[in-house]
């Protein structure tokens, strides 16, 4: 999202076994016997206190709930095209039974390890509400179950209170993960259930589109289960056809190598831009059509490592990182490496100060929300006599190799992200003050590392020890990059068949999510249920925005307008999908493209590497370089329906909830309603809100940059505009000063200003999606039921549960320094306490007291497209 929601979320391994270890054990509930303590006496309150017992122990009164099996089983791979099946997650079909016992007394008892919640409130405990005892409800209850510590006080540490069990067991299975990662392997282990029944060699009653993804998530797992899989020998003949020879291996470079002809043929063939990057998205001045955008590359670490004296540690790793994948090539392709030792050693050096020299020419995140700033168009003639020195002619013709005409087409506009990282590397060329050299064996080493996970498992480890994400993974996708991943998600070894699936959704993305949904029987269902709430939220944030004293009348009907104007996509693309019995156009989507994959499959089904290469070809022009000959279409889901994720895009004016958002632990269709709106109802707030952001704003309501002058765009008036950045200014403030978590060496704080946009969205967002959620009750007439074992918390209590629950997460100290430095996302106990702190309903719902650390004065809070 890009939370994600958008919640992008993403960060952290799958593990699918976070919860098993917590509903192993037996829950135990004690309630107050109803005949003699009056659940209306105002010293009454219920408590839920839970006991591990032994298995066998015999039980009074005694039901049974039912809590997900989050242990996912290894995906085996198939020998030979459609004979064997990985082995599906077993997290949808098997349940383990926990126990909650109900105990007759005849005082009123309470357990005295467990810590009340200002038991003499009467907001806290009104009354005993009734539990809704069906499944649906019983399995909700027992997520959040295997998630709160009640020892702990939710006024004061509210993050801590819903999800340090989830965390302490978490940490207990190892790596990092998160309550995203246990929903994705839900969604995978669906996928890998479809693909079963798939025939590869049957077209007749499967389409092109199912036998692709089934034919290149197979081969991945096939060739993991081998690890025998080694293509130095084919990556060293790429080199030599480039390059000429490995300059770190004592081969002179040719003094007339076309770098830019090699930059436009690694970008296009391996997804790897290397000292420029380009994308085709909206034109953001003319939204009608789309353009090529040139940017400064995506770092292989995080910026501060190398401009930042206080991580010269982090640089040094580097050094020795690169310096063993260059001498565990060599090994790869030589009998003897001894005599290029020294030679490799300065390489190594070499690569990492000219990496060191790229990120002090590049732009810092904090300087690219500024959309005004970023969109400088040229004509490709311009464009050449600007930067001279950069081949334009070459690099385009070689990136472009599949779009018709596509120097006429790039001859009329070329829109250039970052001026002056251009302006640096033109001079670099004309000057000639970096040796040729060093730029070859720095592209070499960007393909290495890229490579990796597809050579030898020496390789991969390399790889996973340096925390390498690839490119188009660390790209992010559109304007905004979104979806980017800053952290490795996955090792390829104890999560093989999430590592592929990964990887095919990435170059793929409409494949798998073809396959998801097609195996979703009440889709059509499912798929109405979140619109309803949509609609709720969406006027409950007009409503908040009608409260603002600093916006004016002409600024309100703008933003009105931009809100009716919405791009509003639910589950999958409906038009390419179709009925999903009439396969033509999906399948005419794929074909070109990906078709030869079936081929390449039945060649050699345990040889992913062509597979992947013709994927990342496909994705460079499928999804990105060709869409420049076809006109914007501002419903593009641009990311696969089968990603746990939700996302906006600002140059469309869209918000889109992928299918598989829908999926446990977030969602089911007969959970309580205080759920859905806390969490997906939270999730499309979030989105919404992404449009009035610091970056939102800057956009109108049909997605162009509006309203702008020589340094900023925007539709704002100047008062408007002058609140606006009081707020958001607020919210920088906030998130850089209180510090979470507080002990991490050298660094102790998110940025604020980095991580603005996501904060705004989280509180604007669900504040919108409870301000719904309670107008959804009063239009009911009543409260909804209790949870079955947490009768004791309101439903609007479960609501802020239910949303810090989802964000749960366990990272590693290493993964929790790399967002801090690099991600649009705070951290997520900064997220989930910051806003309970910021919305005072939490502090009320709880029955907090003014001043606690979860319910601050007034004054203290930041009001967030809210004016009270």
């Amino acid at each position: 999202m890009a939370i994600p929601i958008g919640f992008t979320a993403s960060l952290v391994v799958v593990a699918a076994a976070t919860i098993a270890c917590v509903v192993l054990n037996t829950l135990i509930f004690i309630r107050v016997n109803n005949s003699t303590i009056h659940k209306d006496d105002k010293d009454y309150c219920p408590n839920v206190t839970f006991t591990t017992i032994a298995p066998d122990t015999s039980t009074a009164h005694a039901s049974t709930m039912t809590a997900p099996d989050t242990s996912t089983a290894h995906a085996s791979t198939t020998t030979a095209p459609d004979t064997s099946t990985p082995h599906a997650s077993t997290m949808h079909s098997k349940v383990k039974t926990t126990t909650i016992i109900t105990t007759e007394l005849t005082q009123p008892y309470r357990s005295p390890s467990t810590k009340l919640i200002h038991v003499n409130d009467t907001i806290y405990c009104p009354s005993f509400g009734e539990a809704d005892h069906s499944p649906a409800w019983q399995k909700a209850a027992s997520y959040l179950m295997s998630a709160i510590d009640q020892n702990m006080d939710p006024c004061e540490d509210f993050y801590a209170f819903t999800c340090n069990n989830f965390i302490k067991h978490a940490k207990a299975s190892g790596g990092s993960q998160s309550t995203f990662d246990q929903a994705q392997a839900d969604v995978n282990a669906e996928i890998l259930k479809a693909l079963k029944s798939v025939n590869i060699s049957d077209d007749k009653n499967w389409s092109l589109t199912e036998r692709v993804t089934k034919a290149a998530v197979y081969s991945c797992l096939s060739t993991i289960k081998s690890a025998n899989s080694n293509h130095a020998e084919q990556i060293l003949n790429d080199i030599a056809k480039w390059f000429g020879g490995i300059p770190f291996l004592n081969v002179t470079v040719d003094d007339g190598i076309d770098l830019f002809k090699i930059m436009g043929a690694m970008e296009l063939t391996h997804s790897l831009p290397t000292l420029m990057s380009s994308w085709v998205s909206v034109d953001s001045k003319n939204i009608t059509q789309n353009a090529l955008y040139l940017s400064q590359p995506t770092l292989p670490i995080p910026r501060d490592y190398y401009v930042l004296p206080q991580f010269a540690s982090k640089l040094e790793e580097r050094v020795t990182l690169i310096k063993k994948m260059l001498l565990l090539f060599s090994k790869n392709v030589l009998d003897d490496t001894s005599p290029y030792y020294l030679m490799i050693k300065e390489a190594a050096e070499e690569v990492a100060k000219f990496e060191m020299d790229i990120a002090k020419a590049s732009w810092p995140d904090t300087e690219m929300r500024n959309y005004a700033q970023q969109y400088n168009p040229y004509k490709l003639d311009d464009l050449a006599k600007a930067y001279p020195s950069i081949n334009w002619k070459s690099y385009f013709e070689n990136l472009l190799i599949s779009v018709e005409n596509s120097q006429q087409v790039v001859s009329n506009q070329v829109v250039v992200a970052q001026p002056s990282y251009i302006g640096w590397l033109n001079s670099i060329f004309a000057g000639n003050h970096v040796k040729k050299t060093t730029i070859v064996n720095f592209m070499i080493t960007q393909l290495l590392f890229e490579e990796a996970d597809f050579l030898s498992s020496d390789f991969r480890k390399l790889a996973i020890k340096a925390d390498y994400v690839r490119y188009a993974q660390k790209r992010g996708r559109g304007i905004t990059r979104i979806g980017r991943q800053v952290t490795r998600r996955f090792d390829g070894v104890s999560s093989p068949s999430a590592m592929c699936l990964d990887v095919v959704m990435t170059y793929m993305p409409y494949g798998p999510g073809y396959v998801y949904v097609k195996s979703q029987k009440n889709r059509d269902e499912i798929v109405k249920d979140p619109k309803q709430e949509t609609e709720l939220i969406i006027k409950s944030f007009q409503r908040m925005m009608s409260t603002l004293k600093w916006m004016s009348d002409t600024s309100l009907e703008k933003a009105r307008m931009k809100v009716t104007e919405l791009v509003k996509n639910f589950g999958w693309p409906q038009d390419l999908f179709g009925d999903f019995k009439n396969f033509t156009a999906v399948d005419a989507y794929h074909k070109l493209d990906y078709g030869p994959i079936i081929d390449a499959y039945i060649k050699n089904h345990s040889d992913f590497y062509p597979i992947i290469n013709l994927m990342r070809m496909g994705f460079e022009n499928r999804e990105a370089f060709r869409l420049i000959t076809q006109p914007a279409n501002r419903s593009n889901f641009l990311q696969s329906p089968a990603l746990v994720n939700a996302w906006y895009q600002p140059e469309r004016n869209s918000i889109t909830l992928p299918y598989a958002i829908w999926s446990t632990p977030y969602y089911s269709y007969e959970y309580p309603k205080s759920i859905k709106f806390a969490i997906l109802g939270g999730t499309v707030g979030h989105e919404l809100v992404h449009g009035f952001d610091d970056e939102g704003v800057q956009y109108g309501p049909n997605g162009s940059l509006i309203g702008c002058s020589w340094h900023q765009c925007g539709w704002m008036d100047g008062k408007t505009k002058t609140g606006f950045t009081d707020m958001a200014q607020c919210v920088v403030t906030q998130y850089s000063t209180q510090c979470c978590p507080e002990k991490l060496g050298n660094v102790h704080c998110a940025n604020g200003a980095t991580t603005q946009g996501e904060n705004i969205a989280d509180l604007g967002g669900q504040q919108a999606a409870y301000l719904a959620y309670t107008k959804y009750m009063k239009m009911q007439g009543h409260e909804e039921k209790r949870l079955p074992a947490l009768e004791q918390f309101t439903p609007k209590q479960i609501f802020w549960i239910a949303y810090g629950y989802s964000w749960c997460t366990s990272q590693t100290d290493s993964s929790l320094i790399k967002q801090l430095l690099t991600n649009v996302h705070a951290p997520s106990s900064c997220r989930t306490n910051q806003v309970v702190q910021d919305i005072p309903e939490f502090g009320q719902d709880f029955g907090c007291k003014m001043g606690q650390r979860m319910y601050p004065l007034s004054e203290q809070r930041c009001k967030v497209w809210v004016g009270r």
